[in-house]
C-alpha cells in the first residue's frame, strides 16, 4: 500500500495538476477547442513524433519491435471494439465510437509523463518509441473509423491521407541513423515538440471541463472497462508473447494501460463522430485511471 501511494503521489498525481490546470483554464476563458486540436494534430504532434524518431536513443532493434507490439495490440483492441459492438447491435457509428475510445491510448501526454516519473529517461526513450507508434495508428486507424461514418471509403482514405502525421512518421524513419540534421532545423522543431506534452494535458482539462457527459451510463462504462481493465489484460498477455522483456515489457504494459486517448477525441471532433461519447470515455477513464495506474505500476515494480 505504501509502495502504490508513493507512486500515486510521485508519479500520477503530477500529471492530473496539470490536467487541472486546463480545466481552471477553460472556466476563466473561453477555449475554442477545435482549433486548439488543429494545432495538436497539425503541429505539435508531427513535430514531437519527428523529432522523438529523429533524436531516439532506443535500440533500432528495440524500437522496431515497440512498434510492431503497438500495431498488434491496436488490431486486436479494435477487432474486441468492433465485434463487442456487433455483437450488442450498435450501429456502424456507434460501433466505431467504442472502438475510438477503447484502441487508442493516452500515451502521450498523460502516458510519457508517467513514464518519466517512474522508469526515468531510459523508460521514456521506450515509452516516446510507443507513442510514435500511437501516432501512426491514430492517424490512419483512428482516423479511418472517426471518418468512415460520414463517407465512403475512398472519401475516408482521402481524409486519412490529408493528416500531416504519417508523412512525419515515414520521413523520420527515413532520415534516422543518415547524416544529423542541422541545428537550424532541428531546434525549432524540438522546441515545438517541447510543448506538446503539457499543452496536451492542459488540451486534456480542457475536454474534460467542456465534456456533456451523456445518459449512455452502461455504454460508457463498457467502454470505460474495455480500456483500462481490458486493454492491461491484453497487454499482460501479448507483451511477452511479443518477445518484449525487462523494461520495454514494463513500458509497453503501462503504457497500454493508460486511459482513452486525447488524440481519438481529436478526430471525433474532427470528424462528427459521436464525440460526446468518446469524450466521456476518456473524462471517466482518465479519473479511474489515477487509480487503476497506480496500482498497476506497483505490480510492474515490485
Amino acid at each position: 500500500m505504501e509502495l502504490t501511494w508513493s507512486i500515486f503521489t510521485n508519479n500520477v498525481l503530477p500529471a492530473f495538476f496539470v490536467i487541472g490546470i486546463g480545466v481552471l483554464l477553460e472556466r476563466r476563458i473561453a477555449i475554442d477547442k477545435r482549433t486548439l486540436s488543429r494545432l495538436a494534430i497539425y503541429v505539435l504532434t508531427p513535430c514531437l513524433v519527428f523529432s522523438s524518431i529523429v533524436q531516439s536513443e532506443v535500440d533500432p532493434a528495440q524500437f522496431g519491435l515497440m512498434i510492431v507490439y503497438v500495431l498488434v495490440f491496436t488490431v486486436v483492441m479494435c477487432g474486441i471494439g468492433l465485434a463487442v459492438g456487433r455483437l450488442l447491435g450498435w450501429s456502424r457509428k456507434a460501433t466505431n465510437a467504442l472502438v475510438l475510445s477503447i484502441a487508442f491510448t493516452n500515451s502521450g501526454n498523460l502516458g510519457l509523463s508517467i513514464i518519466l516519473f517512474t522508469f526515468g529517461e531510459a523508460g521514456f526513450g521506450l515509452g516516446a518509441a510507443y507513442f510514435v507508434a500511437t501516432n501512426l495508428t491514430t492517424n490512419t486507424f483512428a482516423a479511418f473509423f472517426a471518418a468512415h461514418g460520414r463517407g465512403t471509403l475512398r472519401q475516408t482514405l482521402l481524409q486519412v491521407l490529408k493528416l500531416p502525421g504519417i508523412y512525419a512518421f515515414v520521413l523520420a524513419l527515413l532520415l534516422r541513423g543518415g547524416p544529423e540534421l542541422p541545428q537550424i532545423i532541428m531546434r525549432p522543431i524540438s522546441l515545438i515538440a517541447q510543448a506538446q506534452i503539457p499543452v496536451m494535458l492542459m488540451m486534456l482539462g480542457i475536454q474534460l471541463s467542456q465534456t456533456q457527459i451523456g445518459r449512455q451510463y452502461k455504454e460508457i462504462s463498457l467502454g470505460v472497462a474495455l480500456r483500462l481493465i481490458g486493454g492491461a489484460g491484453v497487454a499482460l498477455v501479448l507483451a511477452p508473447l511479443m518477445g518484449l522483456t525487462g523494461l520495454a515489457r514494463q513500458v509497453a504494459i503501462a503504457q497500454s494501460s493508460t486511459p482513452a486517448a486525447v488524440s481519438a477525441a481529436l478526430m471525433a471532433i474532427e470528424f462528427d463522430a459521436e464525440a460526446d461519447y468518446v469524450a466521456s470515455v476518456i473524462f471517466f477513464s482518465t479519473l479511474l485511471s489515477s487509480v487503476t495506474m497506480s496500482v498497476l505500476l506497483t505490480f510492474l515494480v515490485a
